[in-house]
């Protein structure tokens, strides 16, 4: 039987920059656990900006939604996150919170969603020129998208940007079941895993994807730190450019 070649990607810090969408919506949801209806802020430049410089370098430490609130607070209470093992080890001291956490997160989203919506299609931008490549793909049978980002926030985002992607190649998952997950799809898929690739901007699902056979890409834009690209080096993981990406994806 002929196995299928697949180019498999994350969404955040890959396709799409969203972090001052997560800003926003991590903002909101620690005020509302704080003071509940209190009023939502709809003004990105409200947000001093050392704050969302700030927000934006602690991104790469973050692998799902549970992790914003905890990141968010860490800059809130002034701890000191220099590392993946300084944001990890804060995570853990909350974890009692993070369901709740992690609700109050989506719910601003969704209030976002339903209130404000052009603002949260706006601040939900594709990177560099990856809107008008994919628009202007004549197939997507070869495209499949793993992410801890509901399928249907990244749909949104995709109808927005006139992209015409399937929903059924896009798979949510919580970020604890992402390795899990892509070895699914691998092989209920029966992919030909030798002619087939990973991008991703974390390492540690990269350095689990090599063990898995599958080409494994970290790309160099997005929410990478230089700890992460450290790592790639250590695992010879390649390191790849917005052009080299584009480059993989258009021979698939």
């Amino acid at each position: 039987m002929h196995k299928k070649r697949l180019f498999l990607t994350d969404f955040d810090g890959v396709l799409c920059d969203s972090v001052m969408e997560c800003l926003l919506v991590s903002y909101n949801a620690y005020h509302q656990l704080r003071n509940p209806g209190t009023e939502r802020l709809l003004d990105l430049g409200a947000i001093p900006e050392a704050q969302q410089r700030e927000f934006r370098r602690l991104r790469a430490y973050l692998k799902g939604a549970e992790d914003f609130i905890p990141m968010y607070l860490s800059m809130q209470q002034g701890q000191m996150i220099r590392s993946q093992k300084d944001f990890d080890a804060w995570h853990e001291t909350l974890k009692p919170q993070l369901a709740e956490y992690t609700k109050a997160f989506y719910a601003e989203r969704d209030f976002l969603i339903r209130h404000a919506k052009e603002l949260w299609l706006r601040i939900n931008l594709l990177f560099d020129d990856f809107a008008r490549i994919l628009r202007e793909r004549p197939s997507f049978d070869a495209l499949h998208i793993l992410t801890t980002k509901r399928r249907d926030d990244v749909l949104e985002t995709f109808n927005y940007q006139q992209i015409p992607f399937p929903a059924e190649q896009i798979t949510y998952v919580k970020a604890a079941g992402k390795s899990q997950k892509l070895l699914e799809i691998l092989r209920e898929q029966e992919v030909d895993v030798e002619h087939s690739v990973y991008c991703e901007d974390q390492v540690d699902f990269l350095i689990t994807s090599q063990q898995y056979g599958i080409g494994s890409y970290l790309v160099e834009w997005g929410y990478v730190s230089e700890e992460q690209r450290q790592l790639a080096i250590q695992h010879n993981i390649p390191i790849i450019s917005t052009q080299q990406y584009a480059e993989i994806l258009s021979a698939y």
